[in-house]
């Protein structure tokens, strides 16, 4: 059996108080190869936009949509 590695995509911490946003949008599918570096997605919180980049090449796999909430610090997708 193959294991496959996956590596999380995380809300970046901003604040100390584990602020609630939402994703604003994914520039990618879900199921898409991503670049390390690429700009995937993109997460408000507190009025400010976070740019969220790949970190590393592989499979984007989505696991917080559109418009979903999300904290400081969640997963928000992987990279496999």
């Amino acid at each position: 059996m193959r294991r496959v590695n996956m590596v999380e995509i995380k809300v970046p911490v901003i604040s100390t108080e584990g602020k609630v946003g939402y994703v604003v949008r994914w520039y990618k599918n879900d199921g898409d190869e991503v670049k390390e570096g690429e700009e995937i997605a993109e997460v408000m919180i507190e009025k400010t936009t976070l740019h969220i980049q790949a970190p590393l090449s592989g499979k984007l796999k989505i696991v917080k949509n559109p418009n979903e909430e999300v904290r400081e610090g969640e997963i928000i997708g992987y990279i496999e």
